[in-house]
């Protein structure tokens, strides 16, 4: 009998393992093959170009009084100048007063267009950290073969390259098949009240998109386990966004006299049962298109697990949850961002707030996460509220067959040798996002390479960054023809 068992047992493993092979060794390569042409030097009127963008201070602020207008207004100015057949061969629309839509007329009005976004404002240098930075935030200065400043990575790099190489193109006297709409925000940063006109203004015109491209997914040398070829994460999907406002209103009084729980105690139990409960993990489409496209390039003990999903899911999201980037991607994520209470340091407060910012996987829909907040928290002496109108459901998936992706991934695999393309589920939120009625396929990707300094301290990229990004966007657009 136990040899019976044993004999079973022994089959079952068998075919266990041959499944495991079988499925490893089906798993073909999803790769487009693309020879690439080595991208040419930075020019150095491209470089100082770059640099007086740079110097502009478009930060994006939603107090009136803060909003500095002559930095936006100079920096219109400055693009006029510095690219005269970009503004003298396509129209020019100033939308909300500062988002600028060019219109670049195809050949070939039977073919649907494409939208180019990039956004003009930055975000501010925090108070109290200018002495933290390197260099000079709004100098534009090249140290250590990266180019430093605010705004390099997020978004001036794709903004300026964009210019760039339509303005070297213009000069041939190309124009392309499709005609091509540049949208270029003034408030990505706080909103994006700016996109959000310019994807009215557009539906409104009956524009249907072939496809949307805006920031997004990076070009990484180091960060995909298991992966030693640099890779471009192509997003594919976006996740959404929503801020909630937990209050509690309790009795206050001397702090000399404390209740057994005051207001704070109440709030900030609220988040950490927030925090120490996580929504459930899994993979979104994208997550299983990168999963499609990686897995067949990776060594054969994680080929096998990215083969076989249905028996190592358990393992992948280990691997991704040790990580803030990797966890972000398998879950809807929750995050503290504003603490408000008190007034004085003896009086214990009436009122205590908190925000918490949520980042919302494809198929999490709003209601149901505030519904699960509820669940988590479960304390009716916590009320819940939307922030603001905040809630932005998470964006449709873009398939890896649609044109958008096709186009995009050939064009960088031209840009940059011996690179790997993959769908990527963008967690930040862009301006793209409004666009769902512009078009069914939204593209969110930025050619630099491993940037460092998003919204922080010594934002900066490298000349290489720079360098494949002007080739990626001048590859793009010959590759729309």
């Amino acid at each position: 009998m136990i040899k019976k068992i044993l004999l079973f047992l022994l089959v079952c493993v068998l075919i266990l393992l041959t499944v495991l092979v079988t499925n490893t060794f089906l798993k073909s390569s999803k790769q487009i093959h693309v020879e690439a042409t080595p991208a040419p030097e930075i020019s150095p009127a491209a470089l100082q170009h770059f640099q007086g963008a740079l110097a502009f201070k478009t930060v994006s602020n939603s107090n009136p009084a803060l909003f500095d207008s002559s930095q936006f207004i100079g920096f219109r100015n400055y693009l006029e100048t510095t690219y005269p057949n970009f503004h003298g061969q396509l129209q020019r629309e100033i939308i909300k007063d500062f988002t600028l839509l060019f219109t670049w007329k195809g050949k070939n009005p039977d073919l649907k267009p494409i939208v180019l976004m990039a956004h003009q404002d930055v975000v501010p240098i925090e108070l109290g950290t200018e002495s933290l930075w390197s260099v000079d935030p709004f100098a534009g200065e090249v140290k250590d073969d990266f180019i430093w400043g605010r705004g390099t990575t997020d978004d001036k790099i794709n903004l300026i390259s964009i210019l760039e190489a339509a303005e070297k193109l213009l000069a041939t006297n190309f124009q392309p098949e499709r005609t091509i709409y540049f949208s270029f925000g003034h408030d990505e940063e706080i909103g994006g009240s700016g996109a959000i006109a310019v994807a009215k203004l557009l539906k409104e015109r009956g524009v249907e998109a072939e496809f949307v491209m805006d920031e997004g997914g990076i070009i990484t040398k180091s960060q995909i386990p298991g992966i030693t070829q640099p890779v471009a994460l192509i997003g594919t999907s976006e996740k959404g966004y929503l801020s909630l406002i937990l209050s509690v209103e309790e009795e206050g009084g001397h702090s000399s006299m404390p209740a057994p729980e005051t207001s704070i105690d109440i709030l900030t139990r609220a988040i950490v049962r927030l925090r120490e409960k996580p929504f459930e993990a899994r993979f979104s489409e994208s997550m299983n298109g990168f999963i499609e496209s990686l897995g067949p390039e990776m060594p054969f003990v994680q080929r096998m697990a990215f083969a076989n999903p249905w028996l190592f899911k358990s393992m992948i999201i280990g691997i991704y949850e040790s990580s803030a980037g990797g966890n972000a991607m398998i879950r809807t994520t929750a995050a503290p961002t504003i603490i408000q209470a008190g007034l004085k340091d003896n009086v214990i407060p009436t009122l205590s707030t908190a925000t918490i910012n949520f980042r919302l996987l494809p198929g999490d829909k709003g209601e149901a996460v505030i519904t699960k907040v509820k669940e988590i928290i479960n304390d009716d002496r916590v009320s819940v509220s939307i922030y603001k109108n905040s809630l932005s459901e998470a964006s449709a998936v873009t398939p890896m067959n649609s044109v958008g992706y096709q186009k995009i991934a050939t064009a960088i695999k031209s840009s940059y040798a011996d690179l790997l393309a993959s769908p990527f589920l963008m967690i930040g939120a862009t301006d793209s996002r409004y666009f769902g009625e512009v078009s069914s396929n939204i593209i969110k990707f930025s050619p630099m390479i491993d940037p460092i300094g998003f919204h922080g301290i010594n934002e900066r990229v490298s000349l290489e960054s720079y360098q494949t990004s002007l080739w990626f966007y001048e590859q793009l657009l010959k590759e729309l023809n």
